[in-house]
């Protein structure tokens, strides 16, 4: 699998929560739906394009390929979702 971008790397921690943390702990990069960098990585299947929030944003989630791509697992309880 071709390696990430800096902003696709971004993202996939930004929405693991590794921007904050040293362990994932959530999984949700809220983006419009036509984020050009969610979708890219929803082609790539390493993200899904999750629920619309009432704010009008879409809910992208990371998959275990996208996690994999910056050396994480999926927080243990949004594995399963």
């Amino acid at each position: 699998m071709p390696s990430l971008d800096p902003e696709e790397g971004d993202a996939i921690r930004q929405a693991l929560g590794l921007d904050r943390a040293a362990r994932p702990y959530r999984n949700h990069y809220p983006a419009p739906g036509d984020d050009p960098v969610a979708g890219r990585l929803v082609e790539r299947g390493l993200m899904e394009r999750g629920a619309a929030t009432p704010a009008g944003l879409v809910l992208f989630q990371v998959t275990e390929a996208g996690a994999r791509q910056v050396g994480a697992r999926l927080p243990e309880a949004e594995a399963g979702r």
